[in-house]
């Protein structure tokens, strides 16, 4: 047999598989899909030519005076890290305490589209951006729409770590009642030294605008409905029905690799800085005065000092640090991924935020 036959058997068994895999991915996510069941979705224009999707839960009785909530889901994924359905949502969960409740998806991520004219629409922002633009539209947008002159902010990851940057603009800590934060880093120092090869990463970086999940999920989402607990060890998520929502709906297709690219700069640097290193945004826990709440898994992909530093730096007089683990008391060892969404989450978790939010609140 010679050689090109033989190649050519091989690629068409390669194409073979993934069409297959495709096509099962296809059918699985149309049955795991799921909807967005807000009251309203408004749009935050930033000042650059991006709508910022905002989704809104307004609860049964409005408390006059209760500042409403702000939600941030974390890097690569979308509204449903905090409102996957009706039992794993910590939106839904604000909402039935009382609380006017927000969230707001990242530019590139679910809902927010571009409409100025220059950019592309999958790539080509930082981690700058979301920071020095998003936060501030849709800060701007919710306060405009409810009279609140400050909010709750609670986030997720990324959804955390802006919200520290974000700070290092005194006005805009200004603007917050007080902050919910999960596992959110706040400087990249533990992460240098622990010597992260990243050489890979840039390569993609550097040479492909854009990050792909959607070439990914095609082969994991098939593989991982046959097999869920291979999520197990080191994400903590092993129901079927859980993961499957979680890979249909909260991860983006497409990413920026102009993200990708800022984010190794600041852990090859150990700095938690602008992308063009003259803004200094770990700096940015130096000015949160408001009450802080900081949840941190007992399991996760960085060190715990990543989320202590911006615990311990916060000078507010009101803070508390709580982590997740069965020493503490808790049911299990909560990992990065199954804090918000795990079936304890609602039992031991967001109780956590609900009862922060409503301490701190004007009424």
């Amino acid at each position: 047999m010679s050689l090109v036959v033989v190649f050519g058997s091989l690629l068409a068994a390669l194409v073979l598989v993934i069409l297959i895999m495709a096509t099962a991915w296809t059918v699985l996510r149309r049955r795991y899909r799921l909807s967005t069941p807000a009251d309203e979705r408004h749009r935050a224009p930033t000042d650059d030519g991006w709508e910022i999707a905002l989704y809104r839960y307004r609860p049964a009785a409005f408390t006059p005076g209760r500042e409403p909530v702000l939600l941030c889901h974390g890097m690569l994924s979308n509204r449903f890290n905090v409102d996957l359905d009706a039992t794993r949502s910590i939106a839904r969960y604000l909402r039935d305490g009382g609380f006017d409740v927000w969230i707001m998806e990242l530019r590139g991520h679910g809902g927010s589209r571009r409409t100025g004219a220059g950019g592309r629409r999958w790539s080509g922002w930082t981690i700058d951006d979301y920071i020095q633009r998003d936060v501030v539209a849709a800060m701007r947008t919710v306060r405009h729409l409810t009279g609140a002159e400050t909010l709750h902010w609670y986030g997720h990851s990324m959804g955390g770590m802006i919200l520290y940057a974000a700070c290092a603009d005194p006005g805009m800590a200004g603007s917050i009642r007080s902050a919910a934060l999960s596992d959110a880093p706040s400087t990249f120092r533990p992460l240098r030294r622990e010597g992260i090869d990243v050489r890979a990463a840039r390569f993609w970086g550097r040479f492909v605008p854009v990050v792909p999940p959607a070439l990914v999920l095609p082969f994991l989402g098939p593989i991982v409905w046959l097999h869920p607990r291979l999520m197990d060890r080191r994400y903590g998520l092993s129901d079927r029905a859980l993961v499957m929502r979680l890979l249909s709906n909260a991860i983006v297709s497409w990413g920026s690799s102009g993200v990708l690219l800022h984010l190794l700069d600041m852990i090859e640097s150990g700095r938690f800085r602008s992308r063009d290193g003259e803004r200094d945004y770990e700096g940015g826990a130096d000015n949160i005065v408001f009450p802080l709440l900081v949840l941190s898994a007992a399991r996760k992909l960085m060190d715990e000092e990543a989320v202590l530093s911006g615990y311990r730096r916060a000078p507010a007089e009101k803070k508390r640090y709580v982590r997740f683990s069965r020493a503490n008391g808790y049911s299990v060892d909560y990992t990065h991924s199954n804090l918000m969404l795990s079936d304890g989450s609602s039992r031991e978790v967001y109780p956590e935020i609900l009862d922060w939010f409503l301490a701190h609140s004007s009424a």
